[in-house]
């Protein structure tokens, strides 16, 4: 169907569906235990301090995996519209923005925000295709889009 991507419309389409399902997952779970852990951290050294922690750990890990697997698609990074490496900034950001919300509101209401915001942006990039492909908000979308604005509210709201 045109302007509809699915599974096998992205780069990752080789790998089988069930692995990409469980990396997502991991990632969730991971992103769950990294923002309780910024907002200890947070509360302890605060927010630049945390930042730096979470991109000097995270980059001397790149490092070493690059260096072990010789990352040699480094290449590649001419051929990327501007705004693709902008990524990393985004990046300090989402840790930032997790280590404020997560200390004072708690997990559950900081990634409940996080997880609506994104969700909703989503839902629009997608919509307009701002960076590619479009995909139409049909009303099952939107309606889902209502659960998780209706959602997040109730979390935060408690």
């Amino acid at each position: 169907m045109p302007g509809k991507a699915g599974p096998a419309d992205h780069p990752g389409a080789i790998m089988n569906l069930f692995v990409v399902v469980l990396i997502a997952i991991l990632g969730g779970l991971a992103g769950s235990l990294q923002s309780q852990f910024l907002g200890v951290m947070e509360h302890k050294v605060g927010t630049l301090a945390s930042t730096f922690v979470t991109y000097a750990s995270g980059g001397l890990a790149i490092t070493i995996l690059m260096l072990v697997f010789q990352g040699s698609r480094l290449s590649g990074l001419r051929e990327l519209p501007w705004w693709a490496v902008t990524a990393g900034l985004m990046g300090l950001v989402v840790v930032a923005s997790l280590g404020i919300s997560v200390a004072r509101l708690g997990l559950g209401a900081g990634l409940t925000l996080f997880t609506g915001a994104t969700l909703v942006l989503g839902a629009l990039i997608e919509h307009f295709g701002w960076f590619g492909g479009a995909r139409a908000l049909d009303l099952g979308r939107l309606l889902g889009i209502a659960l998780v604005v209706t959602g997040t509210w109730l979390v935060v709201r408690g």
